[in-house]
């Protein structure tokens, strides 16, 4: 019932917002200026915020960082393999495929249930996952669609393209802005607190409200059904259980870290893998559906997953 309790309210805000485009009480531009509201300002105030005033342990456990994303790549290796032994995808294809199986919706969803189901302990080491996330992810995805088709400057150009683009989204430049801010020691005047806690109630139910709406553009093709599956299984049940096994099995990390990890590894496919496919016009269709079911698909998946690690109650 607790874990209910935790999960249910977020699904149930995203539900809603779907439903307002299901049944045209927003229209494609409305849904546009509350994505816009959620995603470039509210969300970015949260985690500015969160980042500049959370407590970092004096010494970081490396091996959590480096565990998390060796099974991330471990996976994505995998999900290249499949899709080659599978559908017979070309370079630029497994790149995307790979991303789809890897990408987590580490923020939308990531930080309003963690930190509903775990609570403020789990800021830390969930911060410290996502704030190099989307580099990580979108430079090796680069690296590999265009491996052999452009020179080594291009390359570079492009990996040097990423970085900036991911210090100017307002997602990542806030998380990189706001542990800067920490780290120099600044801490935080009273009336900029004051200001951050008015917003920071709003951040999460607008983004969740966005990101079901947003969700509406995407639709299930029957034709990509295999592909898409494939995917979810990658995702919600290879990328958690291989999270947990590194961690836990191969590096014993501090258990709460373990839990934070693996539910966040529980996580949907995140929709900046489409805008990833749409880039390289691949598995676009496979990639959009895949975000759909996996979306609907991840509240039992989490509930599961939470009971398998024992997650406090």
């Amino acid at each position: 019932m607790y874990l209910l309790e935790a999960v249910f309210p977020v699904g149930l805000v995203a539900a809603l917002g779907y439903a307002s485009r299901y049944f045209n009480l927003f229209t494609q531009t409305q849904t546009d200026a509350v994505e816009r509201l959620g995603f470039s300002f509210l969300l970015p105030c949260l985690l500015f915020y969160g980042t500049a005033t959370t407590t970092f342990p004096e010494r970081i456990d490396w091996t959590y960082i480096g565990g998390v994303y060796l099974a991330i790549f471990l996976v994505y290796l995998t999900g290249m393999a499949l899709g080659r032994w599978l559908f017979r995808y070309s370079l630029r294809e497994l790149a995307v495929f790979g991303m789809g199986g890897t990408y987590a919706n580490v923020t939308i969803l990531g930080i309003p249930i963690i930190l509903q189901v775990l609570g403020e302990a789990a800021l830390v080491p969930m911060l410290l996952v996502i704030t190099v996330h989307n580099l990580l992810l979108y430079t090796f995805g680069t690296v590999v669609a265009e491996a052999g088709t452009v020179s080594a400057s291009t390359l570079r150009a492009h990996i040097g393209r990423i970085a900036w683009e991911m210090l100017r989204n307002p997602i990542s430049g806030s998380l990189l802005a706001g542990a800067a801010w920490n780290l120099a020691g600044l801490g935080m005047p009273s009336l900029l607190a004051a200001s951050f806690e008015l917003l920071r109630p709003a951040a999460i139910p607008a983004s969740l409200f966005a990101l079901g709406a947003g969700l509406y553009r995407y639709r299930i093709r029957a034709e990509v059904a295999a592909a898409a599956a494939v995917i979810c299984l990658l995702k919600l049940v290879l990328q958690p259980l291989m999270v947990w096994v590194i961690l836990h099995l191969l590096f014993d990390v501090d258990p709460y870290w373990v839990t934070t990890a693996v539910l966040l590894a529980t996580m949907p496919v995140g929709v900046s893998v489409y805008v990833f496919a749409r880039r390289y016009s691949s598995c676009e269709a496979a990639v959009g559906t895949a975000t759909v079911l996996s979306s609907l698909l991840c509240v039992p998946v989490i509930a599961v997953v939470a009971a398998w690690v024992a997650v406090p109650a």
